[in-house]
C-alpha cells in the first residue's frame, strides 16, 4: 500500500511540470502502481478461491503469472475493472512499453495521457484494493515522504494502522495541474502530426525506381511484399521447428537475397501460393481518411472513446511506417547504388 501512494503521489508532483520528460517519468511511475494494485487484487482474488475451485486453471496461472494484460484480463473478467478501463489500460501500458522500446515518437502527449491514466488508476483504488486496508510496514520503509502521503502512519501503532482508501485517492486527485491545452485537441494534433511524416515517407517510394509507378499501386505492393514475407519467415520458423524436433539442421533462409527480391515478381507469386486470399489492409492512400478520423478525435468529449479512437488510428499509422520502413531503406541504398554508377561513367 505504501509504495502505491508514494509513487502516485510523486506522479502527481510530476505532472505538477508540464514538460514531457516530467510526463515520462509520471506515466511510468502510475503503471507500476497500478500492476501493484492488480496484483494484490488478483493475490486477495486466489486466496479467497483457495477453497471454493471457481477459477479456471488458466485464471489462476494468470493471476499469479508477471503479464500485466493477463492478469487485468482475468481481474475484467470477473467484474473488478470494467471492459472499457481495460481497454484503457492496455493502451496506457503499451505507451509505456514505448517510452522503453521506440523511443519517444509520442513525446507531445505523453503528459496528457499520463494524466488520463493518473484519473483511471485513482478511480480504480477502491475496486481493487477494498474501502479501507490495512497498513503493512518495515520500519525502514518509513520516512518523511510515506507520512505526508499517508498521515495514518503517525497516528496508530503499526500493527493497528487503516488507510481510507476513497480518502487517500480523493487525496490524490485533488489540486492537480492541468496543461492549457486539451486532451482531445492534442491527442487530434498529435495524430495530424504522425500522418504528416507518414505521407512524407511514402513519398520517398510512391513512384518506385523509376520514378513513375502509380502511388496507390506501390502502397498495395509494399504491403503484399511485407505480408508475403511475413508469412515466409513463419512458415520456416515452422519448418525449422520440425526439423530440430527430428535431429535434423535447420534451413535458414537468405535474407540478403529476401531483401533483393523486393519489387520483383517472384514475390507476388509467392503471395498467390502462401496467401491466396490476401488483401491489403490500406486499400487506398490513407493520408486524407487519417486526417478526417484525426479531427473527429478533437470533437470527442468522451475521455475513453477518445484514447480508442487516437489509438485505433495511431496503430493503423504506425503499421504502415512498419511496412514501409525496408522499402525505404531500399530505395536508398537503390539511389546510392546509381549515384555511384554514375559517378563510374565519369
Amino acid at each position: 500500500m505504501i509504495p502505491v501512494a508514494e509513487q502516485l503521489d510523486r506522479a502527481r508532483r510530476e505532472l505538477a511540470v508540464d514538460v514531457p520528460l516530467n510526463g515520462r517519468i509520471a506515466l511510468i511511475l502510475i503503471d507500476n502502481a497500478l500492476e501493484l494494485m492488480c496484483h494484490q487484487k488478483a493475490a486477495d482474488v486466489l486466496e479467497r478461491d483457495r477453497g471454493k475451485r471457481t477459477l479456471t486453471p488458466t485464471q489462476r496461472t494468470d493471476a499469479r503469472g508477471q503479464v500485466f494484460g493477463r492478469k487485468v484480463a482475468v481481474l475484467k473478467v470477473l467484474g473488478h475493472i470494467p471492459p472499457e478501463q481495460a481497454r484503457a489500460i492496455n493502451i496506457f501500458h503499451r505507451h509505456r512499453n514505448q517510452l522503453y522500446h521506440v523511443g519517444l515518437r509520442n513525446d507531445p502527449v505523453v503528459g496528457h495521457l499520463a494524466r488520463r491514466y493518473f484519473e483511471l488508476t485513482a478511480g480504480l483504488m477502491a475496486p481493487l484494493l477494498g474501502k479501507e486496508r490495512h497498513l503493512r510496514w518495515e520500519p525502514t520503509l518509513l520516512d518523511e515522504t510515506a507520512i505526508r502521503v499517508l498521515p495514518e502512519l503517525a497516528t496508530a501503532s503499526r500493527y493497528k494502522n487503516k488507510v481510507g482508501i476513497t480518502d487517500l485517492a480523493e487525496r490524490l486527485l485533488s489540486d492537480r495541474h492541468e496543461p492549457v491545452q486539451g486532451f482531445q485537441a492534442a491527442l487530434r494534433d498529435q495524430l495530424l502530426a504522425r500522418i504528416d511524416l507518414s505521407e512524407a515517407d511514402f513519398a520517398i517510394i510512391a513512384t518506385g525506381r523509376s520514378g513513375k509507378d502509380d502511388p496507390h499501386e506501390t502502397l498495395r505492393r509494399i504491403q503484399l511484399e511485407h505480408d508475403t514475407l511475413e508469412e515466409l519467415f513463419k512458415v520456416r520458423r515452422d519448418q525449422d521447428k520440425e526439423r530440430r524436433r527430428r535431429g535434423l539442421p535447420e534451413q535458414p533462409l537468405d535474407e540478403a537475397f529476401m531483401s533483393m527480391a523486393r519489387w520483383m515478381p517472384i514475390l507476388v507469386e509467392l503471395n498467390g501460393r502462401l496467401l491466396p486470399r490476401w488483401r491489403p489492409k490500406q486499400a487506398r492512400l490513407p493520408f486524407e481518411p487519417w486526417r478526417k478520423q484525426a479531427r473527429a478525435v478533437g470533437t470527442k468529449t468522451d475521455t475513453l472513446q477518445t484514447l480508442d479512437e487516437f489509438d485505433r488510428v495511431l496503430r493503423e499509422i504506425e503499421l504502415l511506417d512498419e511496412v514501409m520502413a525496408e522499402p525505404i531503406d531500399d530505395m536508398h541504398g537503390w539511389h546510392q547504388h546509381m549515384e555511384d554508377v554514375m559517378m563510374d561513367r565519369r
